[in-house]
């Protein structure tokens, strides 16, 4: 997977679990369903929303999303209409876990639940 400008850029949970990706400002699932978006802070960085609007967390080194326990709860956005993908990337391999940072909790939903089987 590419970790291109407007390739897919895998994400992980803070424990190496490979989750998903985000492609075009855009956030999926494994699966190809689409969870969210990323939006720019001032400053540097973004913060991720849930597509139903609520804040899930800050893309912390491109890879990640963490939630501070310090940080207020930013406005709640408008719900956005899925945006969709037809065939997820492959998906790559999970990585190591990485060290707990103080104050900071992962903040992608997990076990995630993979999706129902096509009907015949």
């Amino acid at each position: 997977m590419s970790v291109e400008p407007g390739g897919p850029t895998p994400l992980f949970r803070w424990d190496g679990a490979y989750w998903g990706f985000v492609q075009d400002g855009q956030v999926y699932d494994r699966y190809g369903r689409h969870v969210g978006w990323l939006e720019a802070r001032s400053g540097s960085g973004a913060d991720v929303y849930h597509a139903s609007g609520r804040f899930l967390g800050e893309l912390h080194d491109r890879h990640y999303v963490l939630r501070s326990v310090l940080r207020a709860e930013p406005i709640h956005r408008a719900e956005r209409p899925p945006v969709p993908r037809t065939t997820p990337p492959a998906p790559v391999p999970d990585r190591g876990p990485r060290p707990p940072v103080e104050g900071r909790s992962d903040a992608l939903p997990w076990p995630l639940v993979p999706p129902l089987p096509p009907r015949p």
